[in-house]
């Protein structure tokens, strides 16, 4: 049978210049007016300032953020899959672009059919498609398909980044994707190959392939205009709440043949897990599309529900949000998804996967994806290629009822020129104060002078009277939203709009002079509450066995029991943080102070362990996969001890009562949890700096391991938690930045008291 796909009539209809992830303030002003049509842009930079999260907000009451899922296209699916060989066909996965000749676009997708199978077809209006006959590749003795490339039985996956500033022209295109490199010249080359191009159909791999050596088969590459790198968010196996779950790691270089090792940034959170109904059941991410958006970075996240215990499921997309395209925010509430599995029986019922980022014409997104009418583990069913659409910048919108709603920004830098709205006010209004830093309205900007916005608009301009234009006046200032029977989603304010002060690192601070049934009240208020929570045996003790006859952390010695206490929102660490505590130990063997261990196995990344010997005072510190320890110290049995480590981007200090007793340094990249339960190290070389810092399975515990049976495929296993803590445990501390020598001091002379600072 040849792969030839059959000719679909184009229609003639959206125009386009390919711009893709280029920050350049483009275009195609010339192709609208000559064609009559607007332009098609994969650029999706701008200074637009959206409310996906809080980052901007100071206060807002009246007002609730809505989530807004894509809108699917009726005339789904708009590419089939029709041409592929065999009865097996899993789900597409690829790329769309604009075509360079201004009218048109391109896309490249794989499928599987027992072998990958790299496709390439164009279209004028992204509706209708064509397949052509490229010559490029042979498949059962002809040429005559749409095959743009085969290295291997098994490369899948094509990611396409359009780099048309490249002084080479034959590196105009730039692909990567993934091969399980078992062909047989090379059985070793698993992970991500590269290849450039200057047509973008005919390829040329870049040398020293793999470029980037990697486990995990699924992964995201594009351009970011933000930081002028490149990005990838590869899949990684790391250690969560009892089963080797995938998760999202991150690579990002400067260099497109040369990516250093991957690091992990998300894994599934318990809210995840909120279906499970038997054992085995469990949530993992099968892959995240991240793209730069405005002033920040969107993801679709693809959130596999695993309902056998192994690998068959649903997969659909929900949206999370990135300030730094490192540490990602997750949708508040029920996390409605942004791209949701489509009825029982339909095309796209089973598996629901992005391509690698919008396009954006005139006002609305255009989203491509790839979907199969089977769950996960099926080999049989048909998938196909569908559009999904969304107002610009129409994630998500904080709206208001009939009673008015606020919302008023934190102070910001560099306000000018007009004061633009992308919001929904056809059955309300919406008025704009603007406010100093003080906080009092400006004169002529109150909410009386401004001409209300009224009806639906992604680009409306707000005066105030006889005011055009934001105040000239230097120094920052706040905007105030008021709303009424209206959603805002976005508010433009120049090109040059910052925070004036960033909020202070995260700090938590546990004495026990407050409890609140099992929650530990924070004492550090100044940077949000970050309550500690109980579990098993552990309790809040007062008497003369604590540090100054005060409050303490009592952990018995009842080591069946899994006691801790486990420190809320400590999963993301980052590059520079501190961790301390006073300790008198019950009993003379090892115990974890610190820890996110699985409790058998070896360290992996996403494990972190903090523990001393009180036989030798060795302390202990390890994390992704390595471990330092330091020399000995005296450790005085029935007294109090402090211990403290620092990690300053992959420095780690080690102390005992304010004396430092160990150092070492830890390398990047990751340590990855196979199948098998092994650890295979990927690290950068040493001395070169983490991009993701430390990111954790999940909350930091202090006491004792994960513990629990633990599951990786078909391999199953039970923690033992022999390090557990038994004792008194006083003045936790968990700061993300590095404490300096007289703070640890002074923490260790004392009591420690830090005081009420809320």
């Amino acid at each position: 049978m040849s792969s030839r796909i059959r000719r679909i009539p184009s229609t003639r209809g959206l125009y386009a210049r390919a711009l893709i992830l280029v920050s350049l303030p483009l275009f195609l002003t010339t192709c609208s007016h000559v064609f009559g049509q607007k332009p098609v842009s994969a650029e999706l930079t701008g200074h637009w300032q959206l409310f996906v999260d809080d980052h901007l907000i100071e206060s807002k009451g009246g007002v609730v953020r809505t989530y807004h899922p894509l809108i699917k296209h009726r005339g789904n699916p708009v590419l089939g899959m029709e041409g592929s060989r065999g009865e097996e066909r899993t789900t597409p996965y690829g790329t769309v672009l604009p075509g360079e000749d201004g009218r048109s676009y391109r896309i490249w997708y794989d499928i599987w059919d027992g072998d990958c199978h790299n496709f390439y077809a164009t279209s004028q209006d992204g509706l209708h498609w064509v397949r052509p006959s490229l010559g490029l590749v042979d498949h059962q003795g002809s040429r005559d398909n749409n095959l743009f490339y085969r290295r291997s039985r098994l490369d899948h996956m094509p990611q396409i980044i359009y780099t048309p500033w490249d002084v080479a022209p034959r590196k105009r295109y730039k692909m990567i994707n993934f091969d399980f490199g078992r062909k047989p010249r090379d059985p070793g080359a698993q992970g991500f190959w590269g290849a450039s191009s200057a047509d973008g159909i005919r390829w040329t791999d870049a040398p020293g392939n793999p470029i980037l050596p990697d486990p995990g088969d699924v992964g995201h590459f594009l351009w970011d205009p933000h930081h002028r790198r490149y990005l990838g968010y590869p899949k990684i196996y790391a250690p969560v709440r009892g089963f080797s779950r995938r998760s999202v790691s991150i690579s990002a270089t400067d260099r497109f043949e040369h990516w250093p090792p991957a690091e992990l940034i998300l894994v599934p959170d318990e809210f995840d897990d909120r279906w499970v109904s038997r054992d085995g059941q469990h949530t993992d991410f099968y892959g995240l599309t991240a793209f730069p958006y405005q002033t920040m970075y969107l993801g679709f996240l693809w959130v596999f529900r695993i309902t056998d215990g192994r690998s068959d499921g649903p997969i659909f997309c929900e949206l999370v949000s990135s300030r730094d395209g490192v540490r990602w925010d997750r949708q508040e509430g029920k996390r409605t998804p942004v791209l949701p599995l489509g009825p029982s029986g339909s095309w796209d019922a089973g598996q629901i996967q992005t391509f690698n980022h919008p396009l954006l014409t005139g006002g609305k997104l255009r989203v491509y994806y790839g979907a199969f009418d089977r769950t996960h583990g099926f080999r049989e069913g048909d998938g196909a290629i569908g559009l999904a659409t969304l107002r610009k910048d129409g994630f998500v919108s904080l709206d208001a009822g009939s009673r008015e709603g606020t919302l008023t920004t934190r102070l910001l830098e560099n306000l000018e020129g007009e004061l633009r709205l992308n919001a929904d006010a056809r059955k309300g209004e919406i008025r704009v104060e603007v406010l100093g830093r003080e906080g009092r309205v400006l004169p002529g900007y109150g909410r009386d002078d401004c001409q209300p916005m009224r009806g639906d608009g992604v680009d409306h301009g707000i005066s105030w009277r006889s005011r055009d234009g934001l105040p000239a006046s230097p120094g920052p200032k706040r905007l105030r939203f008021h709303l009424r029977n209206a959603s805002l989603f976005s508010f433009h304010a120049g090109n040059r709009v910052r925070l004036s002060d960033e909020r202070p690192a995260m700090e938590a601070f546990y004495s026990f002079e407050e409890v609140e049934g099992d929650r530990i009240v924070d004492q550090v208020a100044r940077d949000g509450l970050q309550h500690g929570r109980l579990h098993g045996s552990v309790k809040v003790i007062q008497g003369p066995e604590t540090s100054g006859g005060t409050f303490a952390l009592f952990f018995p010695e009842q080591v069946a029991d899994l006691n801790y206490l486990e420190v809320e929102d400590t999963s993301h660490l980052g590059h520079r943080f501190t961790l301390s505590a006073r300790v008198r130990p019950s009993s003379r063997k090892r115990m974890r102070l610190f820890s996110t261990q699985r409790g058998i196995g070896r360290l992996a990344t996403g494990e972190l362990i903090f523990d001393f010997d009180p036989t030798d005072g060795v302390l202990r510190f390890g994390v992704n996969g390595q471990v330092i320890s330091s020399g000995p110290a005296r450790f005085r049995q029935g007294r109090y001890h402090h211990l403290a480590a620092s990690y300053d981007r992959g420095k780690v200090i080690l102390y005992v009562d304010g004396q430092e007793v160990g150092s070492g340094r830890i390398r990047p990249g990751s340590a990855h949890l196979h199948h098998d339960g092994s650890v295979e190290k990927l690290f950068r070389s040493p001395g070169t700096d983490s991009i993701a810092g430390v990111h954790l399975a999940t909350n930091l515990r202090l006491g004792a391991d994960q513990g629990g049976t633990f599951f990786s495929y078909r391999l199953k296993a039970r923690g033992q938690n022999l390090e557990q803590l038994t004792g008194w445990v006083d003045d936790i501390l968990v700061a993300r930045r590095v404490l300096r020598l007289t703070e640890i001091q002074a923490l260790s002379r004392t009591d420690g008291r830090r005081g009420d600072q809320r």
